[in-house]
């Protein structure tokens, strides 16, 4: 039934969206209403917490400014847009299955890569390629295609290795890629064109990959100087003998080749950008949208179509109720952030934050935008519930900072709570790879977390600077 009803609340909020109807909008409330109330049960105790504080803060709003009974049930269904997104993305990483890249990927990787610096380099480089295409499920197929190849190299904690190359990488196209909800909230909150943060925020996650493979290759140069060169020739030597191929074998069979992949992710960023410049629609309807014809137009490519089709009716209902607390936490925060525009109390807010900005000005008020996401990441909140509820109370205009000045520092922040939130599902997903705590993943993020969010300071410092 959860299932079911997962799925109505999406199908009505696509269908209100391309067809403007009161009955639809009536329709998407009452079923993310009963969403909440089905699902209640059977969240954690922390979730089912958090949730009941935000519909209590929601209700009291109303209650408090004599709102009429319908806003008790018109205010729920405001994330079902991020929520439609958050299911559907999945369905982008099918065709990567399909194609069987990983086998390409790591035939190549057995073959070239001579050392772990290098590998480190790779690794964390794939994880920021197939993240900006594939999203969460980036970290599972990157591990399995890796982590076998770590018995090659004198890596000694090779778990701590996978986790901080795979999540360093994964980060980074946070701040860009359309198919990050995140991306999405903070262009329509802020109301800037996803375009026109493209030409600062590429380079700079760029810039990020970059920092982190030299941080990797400095690790990886301490590690060969203890080992020594004698144990080092050994390992070399045994790695050349095992990766030599075996009689019969062919590792390229049936698998496609990596740049399929790059020229995907090159095609899908033309296609969203060109129907942001010529449509009307908000970003995050487009990706949506968007995301599962061109993923079955790229398996009919690989002349996968009919199974495509087959995996997703396998793969949607299952992914669906893995979401229960996601659609919990999500649809009750966004009952509270409407019912905080209907009454008028965002206004307050608003007034808090702009007394704050004239204390420290502008420019310092800046630099402590990506410490919010990240910080409220700590306090259990998904960074994409947080940056929702900042962005609901950081209006640009008011605070008189240029609007992609501050959806940059929210997309930076968003990185950051990302790498090292305990609580969200990039720590919890590496953990249950590694067989580690969540909260040691976040630990062992630490070191590139701070020189990540330094370098973003220092981004923010220089592009204010110049107005």
């Amino acid at each position: 039934m959860k299932t079911a009803l997962f799925f109505v609340g999406i199908t009505a909020y696509l269908a209100s969206a391309f067809y403007p109807a009161d009955a639809l909008h009536w329709m998407v409330s009452a079923v993310s209403l009963l969403i909440v109330a089905a699902v209640f049960g059977f969240v954690k105790p922390f979730v089912r917490a958090l949730g009941t504080i935000f519909v209590t803060i929601g209700i009291v709003l109303l209650a408090a400014h004599g709102a009429p009974w319908r806003s008790f049930i018109s205010g729920f269904g405001n994330m079902m847009n991020i929520l439609s997104l958050f299911a559907l993305i999945p369905l982008i990483a099918l065709p990567i299955e399909l194609g069987n890249y990983g086998a390409r990927i790591q035939a190549i990787i057995q073959k070239t890569v001579k050392h772990s610096g290098l590998l480190y380099l790779v690794t964390s480089a794939l994880s920021y390629i197939l993240s900006s295409f594939m999203n969460l499920a980036t970290l599972p197929m990157v591990y399995h295609t890796i982590r076998s190849s770590l018995e090659l190299y004198p890596i000694e904690q090779k778990e701590r290795f996978m986790s901080r190359a795979i999540t360093h990488g994964y980060s980074m196209p946070i701040v860009w890629t359309p198919v990050a909800p995140i991306v999405g909230i903070v262009v329509e909150m802020t109301g800037v064109k996803w375009s026109s943060i493209l030409p600062v925020a590429i380079p700079f996650s760029v810039l990020g990959l970059v920092l982190d493979g030299m941080m990797g290759r400095w690790i990886a140069g301490r590690r060969l100087k203890r080992l020594g060169s004698e144990a080092a020739a050994q390992i070399f030597a045994a790695r050349e003998n095992a990766v030599r191929p075996k009689a019969g074998q062919n590792v390229r069979e049936k698998a496609g080749h990596p740049g399929q992949i790059i020229a995907a992710i090159v095609l899908f960023n033309i296609l969203i950008s060109a129907l942001e410049k010529y449509t009307h629609a908000g970003f995050l309807l487009l990706v949506s949208a968007s995301v599962v014809p061109f993923a079955f137009v790229w398996s009919l490519l690989l002349g996968k179509g009919k199974l495509f089709l087959t995996k997703s009716r396998t793969m949607l209902p299952a992914h669906l109720m893995k979401m229960k607390e996601q659609f919990f936490v999500f649809l009750c925060a966004g009952f509270m952030i409407s019912a905080i525009q209907s009454t008028g109390a965002g206004h307050v807010i608003g007034e808090w934050i702009i007394a704050a900005k004239d204390v420290v000005g502008p420019g310092v008020f800046l630099l402590l935008i990506p410490f919010i996401p990240f910080l409220l990441a700590f306090a259990g909140l998904h960074p994409a519930v947080g940056l929702a509820l900042a962005a609901e109370s950081l209006n640009p205009q008011a605070l008189g900072i240029s609007a992609w000045l501050v959806a940059l520092a929210m997309l930076i922040g968003a990185a950051t709570a990302f790498l090292m939130g305990p609580y969200n599902a990039t720590a919890g997903m590496m953990a249950g790879l590694s067989g580690q705590s969540a909260f040691r993943v976040s630990n062992w993020n630490a070191p590139f977390t701070a020189a990540y969010l330094g370098l973003g300071i220092i981004l923010l410092l220089m592009l204010e600077k110049v107005g």
